[in-house]
């Protein structure tokens, strides 16, 4: 096994399937949605700007937002618009035969594809989340003493992890589904619906679900309401390993399909 020439071919599929995707219009969208946390805590500071000063305010209001639109929402749709799109693009714009005549493993095509769709979806969800954390506490008085002398720095790690995390869980879900799938749109309605409703199910089937075991680690609760069925969470030492391994699975399922993919642009 040649693993340096294969890391190799992994980061030059890597460096043009970013190109590509810098360069298109169709990504507009997700550059929006990863922007909308901005605009919305900017809003919730001025319209709200005497009960933010509280800190326990300001944590309670991050914390809904992340894990109400940053996590269940922003991340999980552009991961299904930009993984399910990686080889479905590719068959639509009639490119794809170029990768397959290459001499590369087809393995490595979908891991090359895969790596960067995390870095993008990641980095940019990464960087919003730790601008939108500043910007939620940058009206307070309290705003040096809780990063610099609080838990202002870990929380900022916490929520930035989970970011990655769950660009790196749910890309793989979306790669495997845009493989599978002609009309990724329907599992992806499936999969909305399922982590939105996780609060709800059985104990034994929220661990199912990406969002289980992102909620472990994350600084701050949120009220799930009436309706939620009370749960033991995972530990993050052992959570991170299952959802890492799941991932690496889900991955390696897509290296074996793209490996006896057939080119049929006719039927499509």
């Amino acid at each position: 096994m040649n693993w340096k020439l294969w890391a190799s071919q992994i980061g030059a599929i890597a460096r043009l399937e970013l190109k590509r995707v810098l360069l298109a219009r169709r990504w507009i969208g997700i550059y929006m949605v990863a922007l909308a946390p901005l605009f919305l805590m900017f809003v919730q500071s001025r319209l709200s700007y005497r009960r933010i000063q509280l800190l326990d305010g300001m944590t309670q209001t991050y914390a809904n937002l992340f894990q109400l639109f940053i996590l269940r929402f922003g991340i999980f749709i552009s991961c299904a618009i930009a993984f399910s799109q990686l080889f479905r693009g590719d068959v639509l714009e009639k490119t794809l035969h170029f990768y397959l005549l290459a001499p590369v493993r087809r393995e490595i095509i979908a891991f090359g594809k895969y790596t960067a769709g995390v870095l993008l979806i990641g980095v940019l969800f990464a960087a919003s989340t730790i601008a939108t954390h500043f910007l939620a506490y940058s009206r307070s008085p309290a705003f040096q003493s809780f990063y610099f002398e609080g838990p202002g720095i870990r929380h900022l790690t916490q929520y930035a992890a989970v970011a990655i995390l769950a660009s790196i869980a749910y890309g793989a879900v979306f790669l495997l589904a845009g493989l599978v799938f002609k009309n990724p749109g329907v599992p992806a309605f499936f999969l909305l619906a399922w982590e939105s409703l996780n609060f709800a199910l059985p104990p034994l089937l929220q661990r199912f679900s990406v969002v289980h075991y992102l909620q472990a680690l994350l600084p701050v609760a949120v009220d799930r309401g009436p309706f939620a069925i009370v749960t033991e969470s995972t530990s993050p030492v052992l959570g991170v390993p299952i959802l890492l391994i799941a991932t690496a699975a889900l991955v390696a399922t897509s290296g074996w399909l793209v490996r006896y993919t057939q080119i049929t642009y006719s039927a499509d």
